[in-house]
């Protein structure tokens, strides 16, 4: 399972870098100088912040609902939480505009969906291929 996490962290991080920008770039600015500049920012929120929040989302899910659905809400609710540590970072340098505030809560949104499905695809691989190598086995 951390593999399978790892490898959602990631493929989430490089869909992020061609998602994103259109979120949050300026009418001046360029596709690629604004996509590089949020993965210096993204990346390490994707691998920690995403990395937890995704475990505890599939753990709360397995025990309470054991639902996928359940689990994707979770997903999006604490991808769409990130701003609540967000306001608190920049509170201390004379606050954030709420613009600001509810395209993090989007981005946020967006990137928890993107990683419960790419982890969903993943999960569904690995049956796959353990079905596969099963079969290959027995023959």
């Amino acid at each position: 399972m951390a593999e399978r996490k790892l490898l959602s962290a990631f493929f989430t991080s490089i869909i992020s870098f061609f998602i994103l920008p259109f979120l949050f770039m300026q009418a001046d600015e360029h596709f690629l100088h604004s996509a590089f500049a949020l993965t210096v920012y993204v990346v390490p929120i994707v691998f920690t912040y995403g990395l937890l929040t995704s475990y505890i989302a599939d753990r709360i899910a397995e025990r309470k609902m054991n639902v996928r659905g359940f689990s994707l809400l979770l997903h999006m609710a604490f991808g769409t939480g990130i701003v609540i540590p967000i306001t608190f970072a920049y509170y201390s340098q004379g606050g954030v505009g709420s613009l600001q505030l509810i395209t993090a809560a989007t981005a946020g949104f967006i990137l928890g969906s993107v990683f419960f499905f790419v982890d969903l695809t993943l999960r569904k691989v690995a049956i796959h291929m353990a079905q596969y190598s099963y079969e290959e086995q027995n023959i």
